[in-house]
């Protein structure tokens, strides 16, 4: 008899009480959070928990006056979370559990006709716009800034650009402890939606805070096939591609690169500098760049 598992998360308040995680799951002061917590010690926005990729969960500070602290050691980036983690906010603590559900199948009236029960899990292509932001010289910023301070830096940046790229219609797929992997399916006027995120991101960059790389892609990805909650899980080789990008652009000292399959279809009012020509590890031949000038 086969049986289908699947993931279970949530985080225990002290009470017992259950808050299961879909996607992300807000903690704070605000009323609209996931998990409020009514201290003034608590920031409005102060931490979450993303699900992201198959079975994992990520708690991520955002800037928190107080910190976020997990066993006992406050979170300086986003980090994984295992079973039985004890997550401290003030004097309000959360335990965080995940587990997998055994579901019997159901046994057919016949069983002499019965096919053996299995979960197929659906695999789709579809055209998508691929975007990975990443915070530049991050390992000299982490040698710089104390372990306290370096979530009032980091957070606020991951938390404000989760809110914007969601604002514009997009999905943040991943955190990447400096960075994030965010991405829009192509859909009517998507085009107009990463164009607004990435003039909103240019604006950031000129802002004077965290300096940060932006690279964009287009092309078509496998999503589904390895069960997450609330977000996609996206494969092949034009996801491969993007971080590829990222990576030249910090070669080259580029802080928004543009590939030319992104601008062929991005708006002709977005100004770009003149191509660039590059090769990509593990990709064949040169594949042409633009800069995106504010």
């Amino acid at each position: 008899m086969s049986t289908n598992n699947d993931t279970l998360a949530w985080l225990e308040q002290p009470s017992g009480g259950r808050v299961p995680i879909q996607g992300t799951c807000s903690i704070g002061r605000r009323s609209t959070n996931n998990v409020v917590i009514r201290d003034d010690r608590v920031s409005r926005r102060h931490a979450l928990v993303n699900a992201q990729g198959h079975e994992e969960f990520w708690l991520v500070d955002l800037g928190s006056g107080n910190g976020t602290y997990l066993n006992g050691r406050r979170v300086a980036q986003p980090t994984r979370l295992r079973d039985g983690d004890r997550i401290e906010i003030a004097e309000f603590h959360l335990v965080f559990h995940e587990t997998q559900q055994i579901v019997a199948p159901s046994i057919p009236d016949d069983p002499d006709t019965a096919i053996e029960e299995k979960t197929l899990q659906q695999i789709k292509s579809a055209d998508c716009w691929l975007l990975v932001s990443d915070i530049e010289d991050s390992t000299l910023l982490v040698r710089k800034v104390s372990g306290s301070d370096l979530p009032a830096i980091t957070g606020p940046w991951l938390g404000d650009c989760k809110q914007l790229v969601e604002s514009c219609g997009g999905s943040l797929n991943k955190f990447l402890g400096d960075g994030f992997f965010a991405y829009w399916p192509q859909r009517s006027r998507t085009e107009e939606q990463v164009a607004r995120a990435l003039e909103k991101l240019l604006q950031m960059q000129r802002g004077g805070g965290l300096t940060f790389r932006v690279v964009l892609h287009f092309g078509q990805v496998s999503m589904g096939g390895g069960g997450s909650l609330g977000e996609e899980s996206l494969h092949g080789k034009e996801v491969h591609f993007v971080f590829r990008m990222e990576k030249l652009a910090g070669a080259i000292g580029e802080r928004c690169l543009v590939s030319s399959a992104a601008k062929a279809r991005l708006p002709a009012s977005l100004k770009f500098g003149a191509a660039k020509r590059h090769p990509l590890a593990g990709f064949e031949g040169e594949h042409s760049f633009y800069p995106l000038r504010g």
